[in-house]
């Protein structure tokens, strides 16, 4: 991403190169030339002219929170249960990164998952983000070569779930989007996380956390249009977004148990953002009054947990709800990517 954007601002690394870059064009004509050059980038709007784009009031206005289709017929799998987790027996692989795709294999894995998450020989990855996020998942590195796309469609074969975050149009270059995959395996659910949603003009825009709040209005809201400010706490929407593709996941392996078919589950960081600003708004003067004023408004410190990992002595938060009944374990708490083989668990 730092070699596009470079190049497609034609100026050197320093903030004050990029400032000056970008102070050369108009913010609108920038934010095109970012989409057709696949670099993530996004003019800050209000909420009120973000209502207006026509990616919000062709898809966004009209796009469920979490979306459940089925696109595909099966026989009915029942769920196992009787475990000691609700998940047991659930395979689950995919190619989650950063925070919203990998939450997801997370989400899974707390609860009894087999989850393998897959990643490509050049990929990388920010070291904090896989600490936080790759937890719970074995990790293995497969390639577009012909022995390895055997290897996955043998691990296809086996799977209950498939989920993915990547730019756009990767899926579909690589023949991993939700028709191409549930052709191949029926009964697949098929989850990927989009950053505008699937169709539109802003379709082939690639985007992470920030980018929707940008939009949507969250930057102008916390600061003005003119000088935006992050929300104090970051990342915005990332972990709801990975919640909600479990969600999804969850609603659609109860319906295939029942009814049987294919799914395809979708969920969008924009979509996410209005639906978190839909909540409503703490108001400024009584939220700087009130932080840490009293112990009804101190942030409550989080539970912890320790396990011992190939990559040393692991600390983490837990799940902040917990499930009397299934409170969730790690069968798997965090190894190096790439270090797993390409099969899945017996037992």
């Amino acid at each position: 991403m730092r070699t596009r954007t470079l190049k497609l601002l034609r100026c050197g690394e320093t903030v004050e190169s990029i400032q000056n870059a970008i102070l050369q064009w108009r913010a609108e004509e920038l934010e095109s030339a970012a989409a057709e050059a696949g670099v993530v980038m996004a003019m800050v709007r209000t909420n009120q002219e973000f209502r207006k784009e026509l990616q919000y009031t062709e898809i966004l206005a009209k796009m469920p929170l979490i979306t459940v289709e089925k696109i595909g017929e099966s026989e009915p799998i029942p769920l196992k249960g009787g475990g000691k987790s609700p998940l047991d027996g659930i395979r689950a692989f995919g190619m989650g990164h950063v925070i919203a795709g990998g939450a997801i294999g997370r989400d899974l894995a707390l609860y009894g998952a087999d989850v393998l998450n897959i990643w490509r020989p050049g990929d990388s990855e920010v070291e904090a983000f896989a600490w936080d996020v790759q937890v719970g998942m074995r990790s293995t590195i497969l390639d577009d070569s012909k022995e390895d796309r055997a290897t996955f469609t043998r691990l296809l074969q086996d799977a209950d779930v498939f989920f993915a975050n990547r730019f756009p149009g990767f899926l579909r270059r690589h023949d991993l989007d939700a028709e191409a995959l549930c052709a191949k395996k029926p009964g697949l659910i098929h989850a990927s996380v989009v950053c505008h949603g699937e169709k539109g003009p802003w379709s082939n825009r690639p985007g992470f956390d920030e980018i929707g709040a940008t939009v949507a209005g969250l930057f102008a809201l916390e600061g003005t249009p003119t000088r935006p400010q992050q929300p104090p706490i970051i990342p915005i929407c990332d972990n709801v977004v990975g919640w909600f593709g479990t969600v999804g996941i969850l609603a659609a392996l109860r319906r295939r148990a029942i009814e049987g078919g294919s799914y395809r589950v979708v969920v969008s960081l924009t979509r996410t953002v209005l639906w978190m600003l839909s909540l409503g708004i703490f108001d400024r003067a009584y939220a700087q009054a009130t932080a840490g004023s009293t112990a009804e408004h101190s942030s409550v410190p989080p539970d912890l947990f320790t396990a011992e990992t190939p990559m040393g002595t692991y600390q983490g938060i837990t799940d902040q709800i917990v499930m009397s009944r299934t409170p969730g374990t790690f069968r798997t708490v965090l190894v190096p990517r790439g270090s797993s083989k390409p099969e899945w668990l017996t037992s």
